[in-house]
């Protein structure tokens, strides 16, 4: 039997050891990474600022863990452009916009040389507010006229009215793109980010951004929305809600205690290279990409499918519209069918629109020929009359891979072709000069001097939708 010494001594022992075991499974890599880690010496930090923080950036940067800067550029919607017209409060509050532009415009420049100067990476971000979110992105890129190897961001505060809508910015993350090439950075914070998270498949774009994360407190494990990002880009753990005089964080060399600090999960040398995360993420356990992850080019460039992408932002533009294209986003031009067609040269005006119809005809017979696999291209028109005309309503089982949205514009648009080369060959037979025009066909009755009518507007109507289908087809094959 041990003497109590000796037991209180094993005891002791044994206690230690469930110490120094605890540390060792805190300071692992899933705990460092949630909990406290800008305690680690090696994780790197950034600071963002908007104009009313004081920068002393000699004493800043003596802290060789800060890689980079980040400031607020653009402010919501951007001030008007004249304020002529207006008297009283209303001028003055549109001068004053005006002052206040161009002098954080000023001060952003001054601090992004003085930054870069000094060997910080370099990034901007926009304070979304309600508003066209596509013109908010252009003030955005015209207030802070980023690089290429510049961090740009949409701040999205908070999921209420005072904000930019998260429907907005996703729009405003597409114009982003559409501009620069390269996405933003989402900054939000725990409760918006858990929000998007939990309703991924309505923002499948936020869902994708990478996230600067704002959340105050020690330890976020278990918090963290990882089913949509794997990890933070960056985690904004102290700022004016919890750094004082008396507790802080971390404070900041140079800075008030108001200044904002972020922490990465990576090195200095390892952010500077991933700066400025311009790149969709993948989430956590996917191994295939899905219809969004693939159009929006997040895992493999080599499977971009142009037609899901072109798509889907034809959706989602018209979403509650009564008109809502499938295929049509391929053109350059309107999303929509056209008007009637306007002024056309009077002279062969016939012939030409003879010689489109031929042409459209034979690429909407590759089409049908691709939609079924089975039919050969010279009996599309004969097998279209019969499947049309079949009960139940034609089903394309042989042609899974085309949306069943898709499947069913096309088949309108063969329906309307195989009406449309009737009323061509009754034209054909009744024209006796195909370079002279019908008056069937045309109206020369106008100042402009001729346009297409009736049954020839409606010709031409149709090889502009259908022939967006054949665009479509001949640019993903």
């Amino acid at each position: 039997m041990q003497s109590p010494a000796a037991a209180l001594k094993a005891a002791t022992r044994w206690i230690t050891a469930l110490a120094a075991g605890a540390v060792i499974g805190l300071s692992s890599p899933a705990m460092a990474l949630w909990n406290e880690p800008w305690k680690n010496a090696d994780r790197a930090l950034v600071i963002d600022a908007y104009e009313f923080n004081p920068i002393d950036w000699l004493e800043l940067t003596s802290d060789k863990r800060i890689a980079g800067f980040i400031n607020k550029a653009s402010d919501g919607m951007p001030p008007a452009w004249s304020c002529r017209g207006l008297t009283g409060d209303d001028e003055n509050l549109c001068k004053n916009r005006w002052w206040k532009y161009s002098v954080t415009k000023e001060l952003y420049q001054t601090r992004r040389t003085m930054a870069k100067q000094l060997g910080l990476k370099w990034g901007a971000y926009h304070l979304g507010r309600p508003g066209n979110p596509r013109e908010q992105a252009d003030h955005f890129l015209e207030f802070a006229e980023p690089s290429d190897d510049e961090l740009i961001a949409i701040d999205i505060e908070d999921n209420t009215s005072e904000w930019m809508s998260l429907a907005d910015a996703e729009i405003f993350a597409d114009q982003i793109k559409i501009r620069t090439g390269r996405y933003p950075v989402l900054y939000t914070n725990g409760s918006t980010a858990a929000y998007v998270d939990k309703n991924r498949e309505t923002y499948p774009l936020l869902s994708r951004l990478p996230l600067w994360y704002a959340r105050y407190r020690d330890d976020i494990t278990g918090l963290f929305p990882q089913d949509s990002w794997p990890s933070y880009a960056l985690w904004q753990f102290s700022s004016m809600h919890n750094c004082n005089d008396r507790s802080c964080p971390y404070r900041v060399n140079g800075a008030k205690t108001d200044i904002d600090v972020n922490v990465s999960p990576l090195s200095v040398a390892e952010l500077k290279k991933a700066w400025p995360f311009g790149e969709l993420t993948q989430r956590k356990n996917e191994t295939e990409p899905t219809l969004m992850v693939s159009a929006y080019n997040a895992v493999d460039a080599g499977r971009v499918d142009p037609l899901a992408l072109l798509s889907e932002a034809a959706r989602r533009e018209h979403a509650g519209k009564p008109n809502q294209p499938i295929l049509s986003s391929l053109t350059r031009g309107p999303k929509v069918d056209p008007d009637m067609p306007g002024d056309h040269a009077p002279v062969g005006m016939f012939a030409s629109l003879l010689d489109s119809m031929d042409r459209f005809e034979m690429r909407m017979r590759r089409v049908w020929n691709a939609l079924t696999d089975d039919v050969p291209a010279q009996e599309a028109p004969s097998r279209l009359s019969s499947l049309l005309q079949a009960s139940p309503p034609l089903q394309l089982a042989s042609a899974p891979r085309i949306p069943e949205e898709a499947r069913s514009f096309i088949i309108e648009q063969m329906k309307k072709a195989q009406a449309a080369q009737a009323a061509q060959a009754q034209a054909k037979a009744t024209a006796k000069d195909a370079a002279v025009p019908v008056t069937a066909l045309t109206d020369l009755a106008t100042e402009r001097g001729g346009r297409l009518t009736g049954a020839a507007s409606a010709l031409e109507s149709l090889m502009l939708s259908g022939g967006r289908v054949a665009s479509a087809f001949e640019v993903t094959q």
